[in-house]
């Protein structure tokens, strides 16, 4: 099951704000910033989804932030949708040609069609 990519503020725009997912390379390149004693990132979540937080001045800024941080990932291509009460967004990541055919992410179905018939 795949929980999604999100990021939203805690209270209002300015202040902390969390970072969360549950895609693997998401969360490995967040916590190398989380162990990173220089950077503003700490761990908030940890469980089905994991979630990381910091400080912003503003949403534009938290948008920034976390477009550089999925820009130095392999992605194909993802996309910031506000949230229903438009405090933050989700983001959808679209697998990659490469990866069709093994489990995505974004939708948590294996693209793979399985035979039915007997080898």
């Amino acid at each position: 099951m795949s929980y999604g990519t999100y990021l939203y503020p805690r209270g209002q725009n300015h202040g902390p704000w969390v970072f969360q997912m549950d895609r693997k390379k998401i969360i490995d390149l967040m916590q190398e910033r989380h162990w990173n004693i220089k950077s503003p990132w700490s761990q908030c979540l940890r469980g089905t989804s994991y979630g990381y937080t910091r400080d912003f001045y503003s949403a534009r800024d938290a948008k920034e932030s976390v477009t550089r941080i999925l820009s130095k990932l392999p992605l194909q291509a993802f996309d910031f949708i506000e949230l229903g009460d438009g405090k933050g967004w989700e983001i959808k990541i679209a697998c990659s040609p490469h990866n069709a055919a093994k489990l995505c992410a974004y939708t948590g179905d294996n693209q793979e069609q399985k035979s039915t018939k007997a080898a």
